[in-house]
């Protein structure tokens, strides 16, 4: 049920977000046969394809942040509640479905901005040019890192999907905290968030105080020790990614608990 799930949320939210991509891409790559930065001929109509373009940028970060918002707020804590919840479906399997998408949709995003951006800057020959460099910059990090380089590798992808999922369940259950509210709801929601990022930050300060702890947090690492002090600093990384984790566990955790038993839809 969790692949239907996925398969609905992506559908219901593609029409919305491929549109756009599209768009950004079209607008760079008129951006970038008209006049690319740093040509010197940057008349009107690049101006105004520039501009399109960056407003189509601007809108599409905007966009998925509200999408993220709007599809959780209006599919389960809505009358559409109503709806969602007498199906057959546990609602943590909603709430997972609605973390994936928002985390799809946010990457898609910045992969289709980095891309635009691309269209725009490079001219003939650059991405061989790049390509050259990056293969130099693997033999060079893995010379020095050697097989650690892929674990390393590892550690950066998890820390950044854990983080992204982390500042989602955290809107996610600023909401729903929000929802128990009879009244001024969305006030209510936003007062939580704050209430939670501050206890977040407490709890670390918190661990900070850990004998032991603190050196992790202040590591100063120059280029001519860095490969030495690898353990410390992978263990200083998946430090962070535990905390991280528990963070994001703990706001799923609460999400979960007020769909399942403190859920008021009136």
């Amino acid at each position: 049920m969790l692949s239907k799930l996925l398969k609905y949320e992506i559908k219901a939210t593609g029409r919305i977000f491929l549109p756009l991509f599209l768009a950004l891409l079209l607008f760079a790559g008129i951006t970038g046969f008209i006049s690319p930065l740093g040509s010197e001929k940057f008349d009107t109509p690049a101006m105004i394809s520039l501009a399109i373009y960056i407003s189509i940028m601007a809108g599409m970060f905007v966009m998925t942040f509200i999408m993220m918002i709007q599809r959780f707020y209006k599919n389960l804590l809505s009358d559409e509640g109503y709806l969602m919840l007498t199906l057959p479906v546990k609602p943590w399997k909603h709430i997972v479905s609605k973390l994936l998408v928002s985390m799809l949709w946010i990457m898609g995003s910045g992969i289709v901005a980095l891309i635009s951006i691309l269209i725009i800057v490079l001219k003939e020959g650059d991405l061989t040019k790049i390509a050259v460099d990056l293969a130099a910059f693997h033999q060079q990090v893995y010379e020095h890192l050697g097989t650690s380089m892929y674990l390393w590798s590892f550690e950066i992808i998890l820390g950044i999907l854990i983080t992204l999922a982390s500042g989602i369940m955290i809107v996610y259950a600023s909401i729903a905290i929000g929802h128990l509210f009879s009244r001024h709801k969305m006030l209510a929601s936003f007062g939580a968030f704050i209430a939670i990022s501050s206890l977040s930050k407490i709890l670390l300060s918190l661990i900070d105080l850990i004998p032991g702890i603190t050196n992790f947090f202040n590591l100063h690492i120059s280029s001519n020790d860095f490969v030495g002090m690898q353990p410390v600093l992978q263990l200083a990384i998946a430090c962070g990614i535990i905390f991280t984790g528990l963070l994001c566990a703990a706001y799923f955790a609460i999400t979960n608990f007020i769909l399942s038993k403190r859920l008021n839809l009136e």
